[in-house]
């Protein structure tokens, strides 16, 4: 099922299939290491107030809604 990550409720792995947003966003998200085809997940119990807590392979962060319902997921 392909949807925004903000959308995930569970903890699991997911992939990046598209990044929505223009080039200022994809650029940010590029920075933290957020691209198309790297795996992502949402930590249990990470969305407090209007923040989400994402983990890639190396590095856990915080980032708002609004840019992370920029990036597509699908499961794995």
């Amino acid at each position: 099922m392909v949807r925004p990550i903000t959308q995930v409720t569970e903890e699991k792995q997911m992939k990046i299939v598209e990044i929505r947003g223009g080039m200022k966003a994809k650029s940010k998200l590029n920075d933290r290491g957020i691209c198309v085809g790297e795996c992502i997940c949402i930590p249990n119990g990470s969305c407090r107030h209007g923040d989400l807590v994402l983990k890639t392979k190396t590095s856990k962060f915080a980032m708002g809604f609004g840019l992370a319902s920029k990036i597509i997921v699908e499961d794995m």
